[in-house]
C-alpha cells in the first residue's frame, strides 16, 4: 500500500517502511527510489520510462504517478517530488481518506483501517491521489477504445484471459 522511506543509523532516509495490506509493517535497509526503480525494472521497464509515460498519456508533470504494470493495477502516486528524499509513494487502491492535520500535514487511512501521518497538506495528497486516479482513467478508458468495445472493461478474473486485451494496455507505452 506504501513504500515511505525512514532514516536508519548510518543515514537520513536510508531505509524503507512498507504497510501491506492486512499485514505487519516492514523495514529494509534499502532507499526508498531503489525500491521502485527495482520494482519497474521487474516489471519490463525503468523509473525513467514509467515517468516519461505517465507524461506522455496524462500530460503530469509535476509529480507524475507511475504504474508499474498494466495487468495487475498498481498505480502509486508521489507524495513529493522524486527528487526529494522524504518521497513516499502510495497506492490509489487502497487510500480510503485522506484527513487534515495541523501545520500542514495529513492522516491517510487504508481500506485496511492502518493509518499514515505525512508531512504534506490534505490539499496536496489528494491532488496527487486525484492525478492517480486520472491515468487510471485515461489508461482504462484508452484499453477499452483498443478492444473496440469501451463500455466493457477488462475482466482479469476470467479463466483465459484476453492476450489482445492485456497487449492492448501494454500498447499505450512506447519507448523512445
Amino acid at each position: 500500500m506504501v513504500i515511505q522511506p525512514i532514516d536508519t543509523k548510518e543515514r537520513k532516509y536510508g531505509g524503507t517502511r512498507i504497510l501491506k495490506y492486512k499485514q505487519q509493517i516492514e523495514e529494509v535497509k534499502d532507499r526508498t527510489h531503489k525500491i521502485i526503480e527495482r520494482s519497474c525494472r521487474f516489471y519490463g521497464s525503468s523509473y525513467h520510462f514509467k515517468k516519461e509515460d505517465t507524461i506522455r498519456i496524462t500530460g503530469i508533470i509535476s509529480k507524475p504517478p507511475i504504474l508499474f504494470t498494466p495487468l495487475f493495477p498498481t498505480y502509486f502516486f508521489p507524495t513529493h517530488s522524486d527528487r526529494k528524499d522524504e518521497n513516499a509513494w502510495i497506492n490509489i487502491h487502497y487510500v480510503q481518506h485522506i484527513k487534515r492535520l495541523k501545520d500542514r500535514k495529513c492522516k491517510i487511512t487504508f481500506v485496511d483501517e492502518q493509518t499514515l501521518n505525512i508531512d504534506i497538506s490534505a490539499h496536496s495528497m489528494r491532488h496527487q491521489y486525484l492525478n492517480a486516479i486520472y491515468y487510471y482513467y485515461m489508461m482504462d478508458r484508452a484499453a477499452r477504445i483498443a478492444t473496440f468495445d469501451p463500455d466493457a472493461p477488462i475482466d482479469y478474473t476470467k479463466p483465459q484471459l484476453n492476450i489482445y486485451e492485456a497487449l492492448a494496455k501494454y500498447s499505450l507505452f512506447e519507448h523512445k
